[in-house]
């Protein structure tokens, strides 16, 4: 039996499918004036229509500097809320709440699994590494004449008796020449270079991914605790990538 949360859980990549902020609206629709909140939409293939708070920004920068990166878009006084942890990781600020391969037509079901996640970024442009070592991945950088970066893929699979609905998590590597640097921006949240305990991001496999959610069954004051797990490397190639 699914259990219904009397409140939303937090998510860091997905959106809730209730939330009108970020509605796709069907090939042929249009938002009600009373629903209508995004000032664009973006048609993509298929017909269907995602909401767009302000025009697409590409980092020219990797370096972790929240305040320069995409021109202080993942800020608060910019667009923050309307960035994830895609965006963020693949440095490019779509105030969209980017999702892997929505921009082709394509569209994750919840809950999302690492091969779905997998394949939506890849028809982005993005490159599946694997679950490869730091030396592979210095090994790859080096193939690519220290051109484009990589990113960390987290995955959190679904939990019906609590009512998860899943979720995925991305972090960016801040320094390719020893992968040892990693930052990351949790949902609509402030960007950081700390995991989910507080601790530096130097390697993605080995941080701690755990998300205390609190106590959102009615009659059960447990606090309920979720988990993303390490699933592969992606690199972003310099050329770019596309996204909404």
């Amino acid at each position: 039996m699914l259990m219904k949360p009397y409140a939303r859980y937090k998510l860091s990549g997905m959106v809730h499918e209730d939330d009108s902020r970020y509605a796709v609206l069907e090939p042929g629709m249009k938002a009600l004036a009373e629903q209508q909140i995004a000032p664009h939409y973006v048609t993509v293939p298929g017909g269907k229509q995602v909401p767009q708070y302000a025009p697409t920004v590409v980092g020219t920068s990797l370096a972790y500097d929240p305040a320069s990166n995409c021109e202080g878009y993942f800020m608060s006084f910019r667009f923050q809320t309307n960035n994830n942890c895609y965006n963020y990781s693949t440095n490019m600020a779509s105030n969209s709440f980017a999702q892997p391969g929505r921009m082709h037509g394509y569209f994750l079901t919840s809950p999302p699994s690492g091969p779905d996640v997998v394949k939506g970024a890849q028809l982005d442009g993005l490159v599946n590494l694997g679950a490869v070592t730091k030396e592979e991945l210095a090994q790859h950088a080096k193939a690519q004449n220290g051109v484009g970066h990589y990113v960390a893929l987290m995955i959190s699979p679904g939990d019906t008796s609590v009512g998860w609905p899943g979720d995925y998590h991305w972090a960016r590597c801040d320094a390719t020449a020893q992968f040892d640097s990693w930052s990351q921006k949790d949902g609509g949240d402030q960007v950081t270079n700390f995991d989910f305990a507080g601790n530096p991001i130097t390697w993605p496999p080995t941080a701690n991914w755990t998300v205390n959610q609190g106590p959102l069954l009615q009659g059960n004051p447990n606090d309920i605790v979720v988990a993303y797990t390490f699933y592969c490397f992606m690199y972003v190639p310099a050329t770019g990538v596309s996204l909404i």
